[in-house]
């Protein structure tokens, strides 16, 4: 069960930030987040790796959006004041905490197969930004913003996907 709640679970999350987001629902998306956040660390055997592994991912994130937004290649529907509308939202944090929490059940399938995994991520990753533009939490995302997604998405699940092997020794659930 815990399995099917981490794939399925992410995905109710993405929705929620980017309708949530976009309808002036912010407690949605925050609330969601938590929740899932909460259940994947209940099931954490060594609970500082599984911090590490979100922290990660989280601080890939923040540089990788961030610097879409300095570029001038995205433009975020952002709370934040000028000079800082570039930055990396709150809410796509919580995106990037959950996908990394998703990681070992929604992508250890492919752990042998890397060549794969960078396929979908170059054409998955600005897919799903692109869905959040049509949601309208991304204003604006150029043509090379798109390229660079598609790129930054690729190296994003090769080290994922690297890292997946010496995860079970790190991040063993518990009860399953």
């Amino acid at each position: 069960m815990y399995f099917w709640w981490m794939i399925i679970g992410f995905q109710v999350v993405w929705f929620a930030c980017a309708w949530g987001i976009s309808h002036q629902y912010p407690l949605l998306p925050l609330l969601l987040s938590l929740v899932y956040l909460n259940t994947f660390m209940s099931k954490q055997s060594d609970k500082k790796a599984a911090y590490l592994f979100l922290g990660k991912f989280l601080i890939l994130g923040f540089i990788v959006d961030s610097l879409m937004g300095a570029l001038g290649l995205m433009t975020f529907m952002s709370s934040y004041p000028q000079p800082l509308e570039w930055v990396q939202p709150w809410w796509l944090s919580f995106i990037w905490l959950c996908f990394a929490a998703s990681a070992k059940s929604s992508f250890s399938w492919l752990e042998k197969r890397r060549l794969i995994a960078v396929i979908l991520g170059v054409i998955a990753g600005p897919i799903a930004y692109l869905s959040g533009q049509k949601f309208g939490v991304f204003m604006d995302i150029k043509p090379l913003g798109f390229i660079l997604l598609g790129i930054f998405w690729g190296a994003i699940m090769w080290l994922l996907i690297k890292q997946l092997p010496s995860l079970p020794n790190h991040l063993q659930y518990k009860n399953e």
